[in-house]
């Protein structure tokens, strides 16, 4: 029941998060990247206020200090890194980022904490990376290399490994505390650093761009969905299944995404992606043997 429950949780947040590239791509007409970090992470923030008043007092510096890496990594750099990236590449070139993480994060945990890995992950994961590359490379010149935006790209899958690390030491320490406690604090602190960019930055909107709904809905899919709810639905599947078993459903995220874009936008699926699908899932069913 435990693991019915975690598997569920994941498979809204990942359903939810491959959504969101187009959104953030629509939104980029009339934002800037740091905008719609700032904008999407104060609607978050206060959607998780409204859920859950109650503030988590300080207890330490060394766990104050967790939380604050938290917000750093998986709320502000992440998140700004692939907001900028895809002002210079594709989204499906993007979307490899999300099915790299997971074997940064095997990597920082084996390096960090000696946590083994099995022989059936090691194969999960080469099964679902080598899926992801048979569905971003479309047999023809559709992948296109474009050196920044990859670069972010990865440097964003990097962040959100180094934040999964955090989060799991951090639910170690507050094993008692409500998830929505924990995750509206990252949100505090995510949005300190936010802001911080947002000045260097600065600001220059009209009102405009708040009048257009389509701008309004973005905004609030992004804000409450995608950040608020699903931010607290990925720490609740942590709990429940684990780093590495939750961190092996990133890899769907491009399955769901093309399915999506085909559904939403009439794009053609090809064999290259209906194998690659295959590929994913087979790799996400063997991740999660023991």
């Amino acid at each position: 029941m435990k693991n019915s429950r975690g598997h569920l949780f994941a498979i809204f947040t990942i359903f939810v998060w491959g959504s969101t590239f187009s959104s953030t791509k629509v939104l980029l007409e009339s934002f800037t990247a740091y905008e719609i970090l700032i904008f999407r992470f104060i609607i978050a923030y206060i959607c998780l206020f409204i859920f859950y008043p109650k503030i988590l007092k300080p207890t330490s510096f060394k766990e104050e200090t967790l939380f604050g890496l938290c917000g750093l990594s998986g709320v502000c750099l992440y998140f700004l890194l692939e907001n900028i990236a895809l002002e210079y590449t594709f989204a499906s070139n993007a979307g490899i980022l999300v099915c790299i993480s997971p074997i940064y994060t095997a990597i920082l945990r084996f390096i960090f904490f000696k946590k083994p890995l099995n022989s059936f992950f090691v194969i999960g994961f080469l099964f679902s990376f080598i899926g992801v590359i048979c569905i971003v490379h479309q047999g023809d010149d559709s992948i296109q290399i474009n050196p920044l935006g990859d670069i972010l790209c990865i440097l964003a899958g990097l962040c959100w490994s180094f934040y999964t690390i955090f989060l799991e030491k951090l639910f170690k320490t507050y094993h008692n505390i409500h998830t929505l406690a924990i995750t509206k604090k990252i949100f505090f602190y995510g949005i300190i650093f936010s802001s911080i960019t947002l000045l260097i930055e600065g600001v220059n909107l009209s009102i405009d761009v708040f009048l257009n709904l389509q701008n309004i809905l973005n905004l609030l899919f992004l804000g409450v969905f995608a950040s608020a709810l699903c931010y607290l639905s990925w720490g609740i599947s942590m709990k429940l299944l684990g780093t590495l078993k939750a961190s092996a459903y990133l890899y769907t995220i491009p399955v769901i995404s093309i399915i999506i874009a085909s559904i939403a936008l009439g794009e053609s699926i090809t064999y290259n992606i209906i194998i690659g699908s295959i590929l994913v899932l087979c790799g996400l069913f063997l991740s999660q043997k023991t």
